[in-house]
């Protein structure tokens, strides 16, 4: 019952309008936020991973080959349910608005990463 209450308020924007200004710019900034600083994880990683390469190279090693496949399969399925756990949240807060923008990207950036893996592997076999 209290779900239901809550789910109704959330669909009518009473949250949105009862919410303290710094939950509304938490809830804006965050999306920004996260994106920010999963991309300079990324370049550090890819940049570690280079590093690593060239010293196999240097020391007359032969790198093991890329597995992209893995890879990208981890960061779909993070940004699916990162989406989804986002977009639940937003529609909770916010009702149905712009906020939703910020979980359905990911959402949506996991569904591509996860659609272009299964065609990959379809037209391996």
């Amino acid at each position: 019952m209290i779900l239901l209450q809550a789910a109704n308020a959330a669909a009518n924007g009473e949250l949105a309008r009862r919410m303290v200004p710094g939950a509304q710019i938490l809830i804006s900034v965050l999306p920004m936020v996260t994106i920010i600083v999963l991309g300079i994880v990324a370049i550090f990683y890819f940049k570690w991973e280079h590093q690593k390469r060239m010293l196999i190279i240097e020391k007359g090693g032969t790198p093991p080959p890329k597995k992209f496949n893995e890879k990208l399969l981890l960061i779909g399925l993070l940004s699916l349910f990162i989406g989804i756990g986002l977009t639940i949240f937003f529609m909770l807060q916010t009702g149905v608005s712009n906020a939703l923008l910020g979980g359905i990207v990911p959402l949506a950036a996991g569904l591509g990463i996860i659609t272009y893996i299964i065609i990959v592997r379809l037209r391996k076999t």
